[in-house]
């Protein structure tokens, strides 16, 4: 008899479709001896079914070819029995492994059974996944692993060759032992795994936050060399501020990068490409814990003619820094710096910080020149503003005049460290609200850098007629005092804002008559609600 696998279901079905015959027993066996030896009787039976080495499932149809063969519902009964009484055969509700090799007998008119093959082989899926596929699976698991799948098979020895991001941690290395042998380990494995690699590499991502390296300065000047020759795209290196760097020369001839993210680095004019040879397709450039020698910050920008994104967070610098673009969107920068000047009319956010040493404070105008007024002047499409730090330190007492009043239509939120009780930086934060009538949100963090300052009643002499806060619903306003100026520009906001919604006050120990004065100040909005909380919140 023989067995075929059929694509739809026949009326003389053996198998019902999802059962599974399995063999368990080993090794080859005579199939002329099968029958005697699992049967009760010593003559051949043609219905018992023999799958040595295999499992079989789904529809199968019993075609007769022996003269003798009883009528099919016999048949049917006496295969059922005689299943049921081999022990080599358990009915399997599984699914199958993923190789099959289904072996029949066939019965022919006055000859012994003749042996029919099939090999029926699901394949490795995990193996035939296209290679793009493969290689995204590969770089979702830490480098060690992906290096380790070459044990899986042949066809994966070789796989984490050609993977296209790389990221290497140095905390998957630390054993709990010797530092150094872990720094040692690790330092080697990414020489080894760069120096065997064969293929792009589109992104590189080296993390060492946590730990001081051994010399990763030269390592690094290595790595970059090889990087810039496999069309890197993007680069992200988070080193220790303990292991500071100077940019490697082969880092500007990676003229293929699109992101760029560095810490605890130096900048310097000396190798920088010309703007004709910089980075054409760069949009987001993030430093951190950066030093500046003199303009190459500035140079840098003017290379990459489609930079959009400009994120500096630790910025160190005494020459002057001169940024000019067109094609910013969001600017960010904080740090401490001498002069600063920002030509950047399309930018839609902007934030500025500026720190101060121990040995500029108090002498902060004198020693950081910004130009404040004009960049503000100049910008049309800004949405957010953040001024934090010392920078409003840098205005100038005229700048509520500006040459050409404008509107700044799109600006929603503001963000201010400030001194209300300070002339100068009062006008600065009026003439803003002045100029942003579509404003939405704004947060004050309130400070008193001089407390010899005399009081001043501006906030009071503002005409109440004019409705500055028209569109506010959310205001924030941290670490308030309850001085006098502080709740002058308090009663302003709540008689014109009439949409106010909600109102967060985080005070330093006010004096609860101060808070029962707050909560019967006149408000303008029926709906604003007053929250005053601890100042244990994060600014």
């Amino acid at each position: 008899m023989l067995l075929s696998k059929l694509p739809a279901p026949a009326p003389n079905i053996l198998a019902k479709p999802g059962r599974v015959l399995a063999y368990r027993g080993s090794g080859q066996r005579d199939p002329s001896k099968l029958a005697s030896s699992t049967t009760d009787g010593g003559d051949e039976d043609p219905f018992q079914i023999r799958f040595p080495h295999a499992i079989l499932a789904g529809r199968w149809e019993l075609q007769p070819q022996h003269p003798r063969l009883p009528s099919l519902d016999d048949a049917k009964e006496r295969v059922s029995s005689s299943a049921r009484r081999l022990p080599h055969y358990q009915l399997f509700p599984k699914p199958l492994p993923k190789a099959l090799t289904v072996k029949v007998y066939q019965m022919d008119h006055g000859s012994s059974p003749t042996k029919i093959c099939k090999s029926v082989v699901d394949e490795d899926i995990i193996s035939n996944l296209p290679e793009a596929l493969r290689d995204k699976i590969l770089c979702c698991l830490p480098i060690k692993e992906a290096v380790g799948t070459c044990l899986l098979s042949r066809t994966w020895r070789y796989t984490w060759g050609s993977m296209t991001e790389l990221m290497f941690r140095r905390a998957d290395f630390a054993s709990g032992n010797d530092s150094a042998d872990d720094d040692r380990r690790f330092l080697k494995f990414t020489d080894m795994f760069l120096f065997l690699h064969n293929g792009p590499i589109l992104k590189f991502c080296l993390n060492t936050v946590a730990n001081e390296m051994v010399s990763t300065g030269g390592h690094l000047y290595r790595w970059m060399l090889m990087l810039s020759r496999n069309k890197i795209k993007e680069i992200q290196l988070q080193t220790s501020i303990r292991d500071s760097y100077k940019v490697p020369s082969s880092f500007f001839s990676c003229d293929e990068l699109e992101y760029v993210y560095l810490r605890a680095c130096v900048f310097t004019s000396l190798h920088l490409p010309p703007p004709s040879k910089g980075f054409k397709q760069l949009h987001t450039l993030r430093l951190e814990y950066v030093t500046v020698e003199g303009n190459s910050l500035g140079d840098l920008v003017a290379s990459c003619p489609n930079l959009e994104k400009l994120n500096i967070r630790g910025l160190c610098s005494q020459s002057n820094i001169n940024i000019r673009s067109t094609k910013f969107k969001v600017l960010k920068i904080e740090g401490w710096f001498t002069h600063l000047n920002l030509h950047a009319p399309y930018l839609t956010s902007v934030w500025i910080g500026l720190e101060l040493n121990s040995d500029t404070v108090g002498a902060s105008t004198t020693r950081c020149n910004f130009n404040l007024s004009p960049f503000i002047a100049s910008l049309s499409d800004v949405e957010t503003i953040r001024f934090h730090g010392h920078i409003l330190e840098c205005v100038e007492r005229e700048f509520l005049i500006l040459k050409q009043p404008k509107l700044f239509n799109r600006l929603t939120e503001i963000s201010l460290e400030i001194n209300l009780g300070d002339l100068k930086e009062a006008n600065f934060a009026l003439c803003l609200f002045q100029h942003a009538p579509n404003l939405r949100f704004f947060k004050l963090k309130l400070i008193s850098r001089n407390s010899m300052v005399p009081r001043v009643h501006f906030w009071e002499s503002i005409d109440r007629d004019v409705c500055l806060f028209q569109n506010v619903e959310v205001v924030g306003l941290f670490d308030f005092t309850g001085s006098f100026a502080e709740l002058g520009f308090l009663k302003f906001l709540l008689e014109g804002a009439p949409v106010l919604r909600k109102l967060g006050i985080i005070d330093k120990g006010l004096d609860r008559n101060v808070l029962k004065n707050l909560l019967k100040l006149r408000r303008a909005s029926k709906d604003a609600e007053i929250l005053i909380l601890e100042a244990c919140f994060p600014h």
